[in-house]
């Protein structure tokens, strides 16, 4: 019965629960403060940047690490019921067309310590990265 009602509810969609899930959601905001945006789209268009293709999200629970990633455009991403039960480091990086975006070219959240419970979701909440994207010339700036 509970199968007709997951695929009923769910369009076939229902997958198993093997841990504990990490929502959330993320904007860019430049690090000049001289930029009048407050915020900054992941194709920014400023002169000697290239587009942050993806926010990727690192966990590790024990000695079990793991990641996703979602399209920066996306705004916000949620993982699947894949991380393992416990203490659980979670960080969040910006990523490029050509991999991980230069250190030096962003500043993201410290890591964060969360409790991961099998079936449960944690939420991250609104992540803010700093982003590199004026003075080029001088710097490195995201995704150059």
């Amino acid at each position: 019965m509970a199968t007709l009602v997951c695929l009923a509810v769910l369009g076939g969609a229902c997958s198993d629960v093997d841990g504990g899930a990490v929502e959330l959601s993320w904007k860019l905001r430049p690090a000049s403060s001289s930029d009048p945006d407050k915020f900054v789209d992941c194709a920014s268009g400023k002169p000697g940047t290239r587009p942050v293709t993806a926010i990727r999200l690192d966990w590790t629970v024990g000695d079990d690490m793991g990641f996703d990633e979602w399209p920066c455009s996306d705004n916000s991403g949620v993982t699947r019921f894949a991380l393992p039960p416990g203490t659980a480091l979670l960080s969040v990086s910006p990523r490029c067309a050509e991999g991980a975006a230069a250190l030096d070219t962003y500043i993201a959240p410290a890591p964060e310590q969360r409790n991961v419970i099998l079936g449960d979701t944690v939420s991250l909440g609104a992540v803010e990265i700093v982003v590199v994207v004026s003075y080029c010339d001088d710097q490195p700036c995201i995704c150059q």
